[in-house]
Protein backbone atom coordinates (compact mmCIF):
# COMPACT_ATOMS: atom_id res chain seq x y z
CA UNK A 1 0.00 0.00 0.00
CA UNK A 2 2.75 2.43 0.79
CA UNK A 3 4.93 1.80 -1.98
CA UNK A 4 1.70 2.00 -4.21
CA UNK A 5 1.22 5.67 -3.07
CA UNK A 6 4.45 7.17 -3.96
CA UNK A 7 5.12 5.24 -7.19
CA UNK A 8 1.92 7.38 -8.13
CA UNK A 9 2.14 10.49 -6.11
CA UNK A 10 1.97 13.31 -8.59
CA UNK A 11 4.72 16.34 -7.88
CA UNK A 12 1.49 18.94 -6.09
CA UNK A 13 0.22 15.98 -3.71
CA UNK A 14 4.41 15.17 -3.11
CA UNK A 15 4.43 19.42 -2.30
CA UNK A 16 1.52 19.30 -0.69
CA UNK A 17 2.74 16.07 1.70
CA UNK A 18 6.09 18.30 2.32
CA UNK A 19 4.08 21.55 3.10
CA UNK A 20 1.93 19.76 6.02
CA UNK A 21 5.15 17.96 7.24
CA UNK A 22 6.87 21.30 7.65
CA UNK A 23 4.03 23.09 9.12
CA UNK A 24 3.42 19.98 11.74
CA UNK A 25 7.51 20.01 12.69
CA UNK A 26 7.23 23.58 12.97
CA UNK A 27 4.45 23.56 14.73
CA UNK A 28 5.72 20.72 17.35
CA UNK A 29 9.09 22.29 17.52
CA UNK A 30 7.20 25.73 19.05
CA UNK A 31 5.13 23.85 21.33
CA UNK A 32 7.76 22.28 22.79
CA UNK A 33 10.34 25.33 22.64
CA UNK A 34 7.45 27.16 24.57
CA UNK A 35 6.66 24.34 27.41
CA UNK A 36 10.76 24.81 28.14
CA UNK A 37 10.15 28.57 28.22
CA UNK A 38 7.27 28.35 30.41
CA UNK A 39 9.19 25.23 32.50
CA UNK A 40 12.03 27.83 33.09
CA UNK A 41 10.67 30.34 35.56
CA UNK A 42 9.02 27.23 37.07
CA UNK A 43 11.77 25.08 37.97
CA UNK A 44 13.96 29.05 39.70
CA UNK A 45 10.60 29.30 41.87
CA UNK A 46 11.13 25.17 42.72
CA UNK A 47 14.58 25.80 43.53
CA UNK A 48 13.86 29.21 45.49
CA UNK A 49 11.47 27.02 47.64
CA UNK A 50 14.21 24.03 48.06
CA UNK A 51 16.67 26.80 49.10
CA UNK A 52 14.16 28.38 51.85
CA UNK A 53 13.94 25.00 53.21
CA UNK A 54 17.00 24.64 53.34
CA UNK A 55 18.26 27.89 55.15
CA UNK A 56 14.71 28.13 57.38
CA UNK A 57 16.80 27.94 60.56
CA UNK A 58 20.42 28.27 59.36
CA UNK A 59 22.83 30.05 57.80
CA UNK A 60 24.31 29.58 54.55
CA UNK A 61 28.06 29.35 55.26
CA UNK A 62 28.41 31.61 51.58
CA UNK A 63 26.30 33.63 49.21
CA UNK A 64 27.42 33.39 45.76
CA UNK A 65 25.75 36.34 43.77
CA UNK A 66 26.58 36.06 39.91
CA UNK A 67 26.45 39.92 38.59
CA UNK A 68 24.68 40.65 34.82
CA UNK A 69 21.43 41.62 35.29
CA UNK A 70 19.28 43.47 37.57
CA UNK A 71 18.49 43.20 41.25
CA UNK A 72 20.48 40.23 42.02
CA UNK A 73 23.56 41.68 44.17
CA UNK A 74 20.48 44.18 46.05
CA UNK A 75 19.04 40.64 46.46
CA UNK A 76 21.89 39.02 48.03
CA UNK A 77 22.55 42.20 50.29
CA UNK A 78 19.51 42.09 51.45
CA UNK A 79 19.93 38.01 52.19
CA UNK A 80 23.39 39.38 53.46
CA UNK A 81 22.07 41.57 56.45
CA UNK A 82 19.72 38.54 57.75
CA UNK A 83 22.35 36.25 57.57
CA UNK A 84 25.65 38.14 58.72
CA UNK A 85 27.74 35.55 59.51
CA UNK A 86 28.16 33.94 56.13
CA UNK A 87 30.66 35.27 53.20
CA UNK A 88 29.58 36.71 50.37
CA UNK A 89 31.42 35.86 46.81
CA UNK A 90 30.03 38.49 44.69
CA UNK A 91 31.32 37.49 40.91
CA UNK A 92 32.24 39.56 37.66
CA UNK A 93 32.19 42.85 39.32
CA UNK A 94 33.12 45.80 37.00
CA UNK A 95 36.57 46.88 37.76
CA UNK A 96 35.90 50.47 38.75
CA UNK A 97 33.64 48.92 41.52
CA UNK A 98 34.69 48.30 45.04
CA UNK A 99 32.09 47.09 47.59
CA UNK A 100 31.63 50.40 49.11
CA UNK A 101 30.75 51.55 45.37
CA UNK A 102 28.11 48.57 45.12
CA UNK A 103 26.51 48.89 47.91
CA UNK A 104 26.19 53.13 47.19
CA UNK A 105 24.47 51.85 43.86
CA UNK A 106 23.02 48.84 44.21
CA UNK A 107 21.46 48.95 47.62
CA UNK A 108 18.79 50.54 49.55
CA UNK A 109 20.63 53.13 51.45
CA UNK A 110 18.90 52.02 55.01
CA UNK A 111 20.68 48.25 54.06
CA UNK A 112 23.98 49.79 52.64
CA UNK A 113 24.57 51.85 56.37
CA UNK A 114 23.58 48.62 57.97
CA UNK A 115 26.12 46.44 55.96
CA UNK A 116 28.70 48.63 55.97
CA UNK A 117 29.05 48.69 59.86
CA UNK A 118 29.19 45.53 60.31
CA UNK A 119 32.43 43.02 60.14
CA UNK A 120 31.48 41.35 56.97
CA UNK A 121 33.52 38.40 55.02
CA UNK A 122 33.89 39.94 51.46
CA UNK A 123 35.13 38.28 48.24
CA UNK A 124 35.05 40.28 44.65
CA UNK A 125 35.31 38.42 41.56
CA UNK A 126 36.81 41.11 38.89
CA UNK A 127 37.58 38.64 35.74
CA UNK A 128 34.59 36.23 35.03
CA UNK A 129 33.35 37.23 31.92
CA UNK A 130 29.98 34.98 31.47
CA UNK A 131 28.31 32.01 33.41
CA UNK A 132 30.90 29.52 33.19
CA UNK A 133 33.49 31.80 34.31
CA UNK A 134 31.12 32.29 37.27
CA UNK A 135 31.45 28.86 38.49
CA UNK A 136 35.27 28.65 37.81
CA UNK A 137 35.40 31.95 39.96
CA UNK A 138 33.07 30.59 42.41
CA UNK A 139 34.44 27.04 42.69
CA UNK A 140 38.15 28.57 43.31
CA UNK A 141 36.40 30.78 45.85
CA UNK A 142 34.95 27.98 47.52
CA UNK A 143 38.95 25.54 46.98
CA UNK A 144 39.96 28.41 49.20
CA UNK A 145 37.57 28.31 51.82
CA UNK A 146 37.09 24.31 51.99
CA UNK A 147 35.00 24.66 55.48
CA UNK A 148 32.35 26.27 53.39
CA UNK A 149 29.68 23.40 52.59
CA UNK A 150 26.49 25.10 51.82
CA UNK A 151 26.37 27.46 49.21
CA UNK A 152 23.60 29.54 48.18
CA UNK A 153 24.18 30.95 44.45
CA UNK A 154 21.95 33.88 43.55
CA UNK A 155 20.99 35.16 39.81
CA UNK A 156 17.85 35.72 37.87
CA UNK A 157 15.00 33.08 37.64
CA UNK A 158 15.66 32.41 34.12
CA UNK A 159 19.49 32.14 34.78
CA UNK A 160 19.09 29.50 37.74
CA UNK A 161 18.89 26.27 35.36
CA UNK A 162 21.57 26.94 33.15
CA UNK A 163 23.91 27.90 36.23
CA UNK A 164 22.55 24.71 37.81
CA UNK A 165 23.44 22.40 34.60
CA UNK A 166 26.94 23.66 34.41
CA UNK A 167 27.52 23.31 38.53
CA UNK A 168 26.11 19.76 38.19
CA UNK A 169 28.56 19.04 35.37
CA UNK A 170 31.87 19.76 36.25
CA UNK A 171 30.87 19.28 40.30
CA UNK A 172 30.08 15.80 40.48
CA UNK A 173 31.82 14.27 42.92
CA UNK A 174 31.47 17.33 45.17
CA UNK A 175 30.79 17.64 48.89
CA UNK A 176 30.01 21.03 48.34
CA UNK A 177 26.01 21.17 48.50
CA UNK A 178 24.36 24.05 46.35
CA UNK A 179 20.98 25.66 46.69
CA UNK A 180 19.73 28.52 44.27
CA UNK A 181 17.66 31.49 44.79
CA UNK A 182 16.87 34.14 42.47
CA UNK A 183 14.99 37.66 41.72
CA UNK A 184 11.77 36.79 39.63
CA UNK A 185 11.02 38.21 36.43
CA UNK A 186 7.95 39.44 35.68
CA UNK A 187 7.62 38.99 31.97
CA UNK A 188 4.94 41.30 31.01
CA UNK A 189 7.27 43.46 28.92
CA UNK A 190 8.66 42.04 25.51
CA UNK A 191 12.08 42.99 27.13
CA UNK A 192 11.82 40.28 29.84
CA UNK A 193 10.11 37.93 27.40
CA UNK A 194 13.11 37.93 25.11
CA UNK A 195 15.46 37.88 27.57
CA UNK A 196 13.47 34.38 28.42
CA UNK A 197 13.60 33.11 24.67
CA UNK A 198 17.62 33.76 24.52
CA UNK A 199 18.31 32.05 27.99
CA UNK A 200 16.17 29.31 26.80
CA UNK A 201 18.74 28.54 23.54
CA UNK A 202 21.09 29.03 25.88
CA UNK A 203 20.73 26.20 27.68
CA UNK A 204 19.96 24.07 24.95
CA UNK A 205 23.37 25.48 23.50
CA UNK A 206 25.14 24.66 26.83
CA UNK A 207 23.37 21.04 27.10
CA UNK A 208 24.74 20.16 23.53
CA UNK A 209 28.47 21.40 24.81
CA UNK A 210 28.26 20.10 28.13
CA UNK A 211 26.34 16.49 27.67
CA UNK A 212 26.72 16.13 23.57
CA UNK A 213 30.42 17.32 22.22
CA UNK A 214 31.67 16.87 25.65
CA UNK A 215 33.56 20.00 25.44
CA UNK A 216 36.27 21.35 27.83
CA UNK A 217 35.15 24.96 28.41
CA UNK A 218 36.37 25.89 31.98
CA UNK A 219 39.20 23.99 33.96
CA UNK A 220 38.49 23.57 37.46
Amino acid sequence: MLGKKYVFETKSTRLRRLAFSGILMTFVSLALVMTFVIYIPMYAKHQKTKASGAFFQKSPDAIAVFTGDKGRISYAMELLKKNPTSKLFISGVYAANSFETLLNKQVDPHTGKELSSTDLQIDLDYESKNTFENVRGTVNFLKSNPELTNVLIISSDYHIMRVNLIISHFLTNSKTQFYYDSVPSSYTSWNETRKLLKEALKIARTFIQLKILREDIISL
